[in-house]
């Protein structure tokens, strides 16, 4: 999906390489990455696990409807793993890389390179699909402008998708019960309001800890995060909280809804779990948007706004839309009930 960062300028097969951990959010293995190019930037990041051989795979289709709102771009195909075979003549996944080109021409989105390389990392030699014998290798891409840039917007680049998902870990069973007894005892104290609007206690709590997030030096208290969940499971009260994702505080909202996904108990986890989907979605990390939804899934299976994000996600919707939204609630006087049509 689109990376929003700072314009790359990558011309060069390995800077292009270099860049992918950063566009992506951390270093793939055994993919199929594509990337989305217009006016040598890059505009769009896709990426697939790599089939096993001989199995059949929908690759291609996956690709489809994410490719079809980029007619007229143009495409470069990395393929990362996969196997050894035997470069330059011979390079894993040909057929893969030949059926992407076909389905990329049926989008009208030409296929300028396809290479290979055996892994994102400095000193890795990269191949030509199309020109045998042409070959380089990958710089450093810790060192590179788009990673001082990445970093600069508050990014993390992870080593592997499993140490991105290892973020969003549940915390132990103990702590998480410790804290839903909490919300049992504030739900019985303070039932939902019937209202329209937003409780002023709940927005000033939020945002609290929105500022807080970016300096704090500790976890949150068992009765921090009962707080925090309690006020979210207002959906109004979450909805509301989405225009943190977008603005100055959005790094530190970000961090507050990783830390609340790990620290909530089920089915509260969901709406953290949520927010923090939108927050990586309007940043253009769709890999982080799906852990998180899978964590929101797991904690409520019948989820109606993970379901709504999944569904975007899967559609490739950009997130220049989503982050209208976000504008969008920002801009929202959450105090006052909507007018009846």
């Amino acid at each position: 999906m689109t990376k929003l960062l700072p314009s790359t300028r990558l011309r060069d097969p390995g800077d292009l390489i270099a860049a992918v951990p950063h566009l992506l959010g951390f270093h793939p293995s055994d993919s199929v990455v594509v990337l989305v190019v217009s006016d040598y930037d890059v505009t769009m990041t896709l990426r697939v696990d790599l089939p096993p051989a001989g199995v059949p795979h929908r690759v291609t289709d996956r690709l489809t409807a994410p490719l079809a709102r980029c007619r007229g771009d143009d495409a470069v195909v990395v393929v990362i793993g996969g196997g050894s075979s035997d470069p330059p003549e011979d390079l894993p996944h040909d057929a893969l890389v030949d059926e992407l080109e076909d389905a990329l021409h049926e989008a009208d989105v030409p296929l300028l390179l396809a290479v290979w390389t055996r892994a994102t990392a400095k000193g890795e030699r990269w191949f030509d699909y199309h020109d045998v014998g042409t070959s380089g290798v990958v710089p450093d891409p810790s060192s590179s402008a788009l990673a001082a840039a990445s970093a600069a917007e508050g990014h993390v680049t992870y080593g592997s998708r499993e140490a991105m998902s290892a973020v969003l870990v549940p915390d132990p069973p103990d702590a998480l019960s410790r804290r839903s007894t909490l919300l049992n005892r504030l739900a019985a104290d303070d039932p939902a309001p019937d209202d329209e609007t937003v409780p002023r206690r709940d927005r000033d709590l939020i945002h609290a800890e929105v500022l807080r997030a970016a300096t704090r030096k500790r976890p949150l208290t068992d009765e921090e995060v009962a707080d925090l969940a309690h006020a979210l499971s207002n959906p109004l009260t979450r909805d509301s909280a989405l225009a943190y994702c977008v603005g100055e505080h959005a790094s530190g909202a970000e961090a507050l809804w990783t830390e609340l996904t790990r620290a909530s108990p089920v089915p509260e986890r969901a709406e953290p779990a949520t927010l923090l989907a939108f927050s990586a979605y309007v940043r253009g990390n769709g890999t982080l948007a799906l852990l998180a939804l899978d964590r929101a899934e797991e904690a409520n299976p019948n989820h109606r706004l993970t379901e709504l994000l999944r569904a975007a996600l899967a559609g490739g919707l950009p997130p220049t839309q989503i982050r209208h939204l976000a504008e969008q609630v920002a801009a929202t006087d959450w105090t006052t009930p909507p007018t009846a049509p």
